[in-house]
């Protein structure tokens, strides 16, 4: 019975308090960690994923020139990660401040941080100025408020993919990825649509991702700062003495909420020299248009243009009230006065007017020449009886 008591006792003593689950190493218990990163001299990028979703993280970054074993760090960025969705990945973008580079070799350290537990930590190496060029070399980039644009020469036949991003801050808001694309001998153009809303007057970084397969696989990249702005165009207009309209064509993911102004001015004299004189202005709203959309505006001028020769003045407002387009052309009415006051009264009050073209019966023939004719006839008929 002693001996039973003891090793109770004993097994008392030993056992490890409910806490020491918790006394696990740093991130051991944690699925956050750094899927991906790249980087050179310009800008760097780093995919980060989890399992699980975290919140309030942080991606702590440093970028280090390296000397045999001598390392000198030349810049470190702190970038806050408010939310990581579980089974996402995320990518984050930073750009680096570095002044006369020289040649050598570099490195991008990166630790991935919840309070003061590191989560994940991660390094890329890279050369820049190697003799080991590239084999595409990227010779213009040019982003803007409806998609990417990219230039690219070969300095031999390869095959890659190209991955476009569209950039706001450090998060990456949009990316498509054209594959397998190849080049051979000239140069040539890619190109790709942004597939999201951008915010007026607002500043994006639009950026692209080229992985080269073999012989031995390459990244290369380059960004371009750029500011969104609403932006439309003019493509048709139609217009006679009655009224007119105009066919707007949206160039922007920044959807465009302007105004057409129709403006029409009387002109008498010669066309080049003649004076002016505003008959009518009248200002309508645009449907909302997005890159690739278009939509007609129609006006009707509140009184038929009388004979003579007018000038139509058509501005295309933006979202600011700005002038994005104005487009001048010439209106010429061969309506008398007389046809314009009784096309008023047609449309105003139901009276009908009878005019020269017989538009409302036959051609010269009036009520009076019709019941005199009817009599002329009907007497006629009664001599020939007799």
């Amino acid at each position: 019975m002693k001996a039973a008591l003891f090793l109770f006792i004993l097994f008392i003593i030993s056992a490890p308090p409910a806490s020491a689950a918790d006394s696990s190493p740093a991130g051991e218990a944690n699925t956050a960690r750094i899927a991906e990163l790249y980087s050179n001299l310009e800008s760097f990028d780093m995919t980060l994923y989890s399992t699980q979703p975290e919140e309030n993280l942080s991606l702590e970054v440093f970028l280090i020139s390296s000397k045999g074993t001598y390392e000198k760090t030349l810049d470190r960025q702190e970038i806050l990660v408010s939310s990581l969705p579980a089974n996402v990945r995320v990518t984050k973008v930073g750009f680096w401040k570095v002044s006369n580079p020289e040649r050598g070799a570099y490195k991008l350290k990166a630790r991935l941080v919840e309070g003061e537990q590191i989560l994940s930590e991660a390094e890329y190496n890279f050369a820049y100025g190697s003799n080991s060029a590239s084999r595409l070399l990227v010779n213009d980039l040019v982003p803007n408020s409806h998609g990417i644009s990219v230039a690219l020469s070969p300095k031999e036949a390869s095959l890659f993919d190209i991955e476009y991003m569209l950039v706001n801050g450090s998060d990456v808001v949009y990316t498509t990825k054209a594959e397998k694309q190849s080049l051979t001998s000239v140069p040539d153009v890619f190109s790709a649509p942004w597939g999201t809303l951008l915010e007026n007057n607002k500043e994006y970084v639009g950026r692209v991702k080229i992985q080269i397969y073999s012989p031995e696989r390459g990244v290369i990249s380059s960004t371009e700062r750029f500011t969104a702005r609403d932006n439309a165009e003019i493509t048709d207009i139609y217009k006679d003495e009655t009224g007119a309209s105009a066919t707007v064509f949206g160039r922007s993911q920044v959807p465009f909420e302007g105004n057409l102004v129709f403006s029409v001015y009387e002109l008498t004299g010669t066309i080049g020299n003649g004076n002016l004189s505003l008959v009518e202005s009248t200002r309508v709203r645009v449907p909302v248009l997005l890159n690739n959309d278009d939509e007609t505006v129609e006006v009707a001028w509140n009184q038929r243009l009388s004979k003579g020769v007018y000038r139509l003045e058509i501005e295309l407002l933006g979202n600011d009230g700005d002038i994005i387009e104005r487009r001048e052309t010439i209106i010429e009415s061969n309506l008398s006065p007389a046809s314009n006051v009784s096309s008023v009264n047609d449309s105003g009050n139901g009276t009908v007017t009878p005019g020269e073209d017989g538009e409302n019966g036959i051609p010269g023939f009036s009520l009076v020449a019709g019941i005199t004719g009817l009599v002329a006839v009907s007497s006629f008929l009664r001599k020939n009886r007799r």
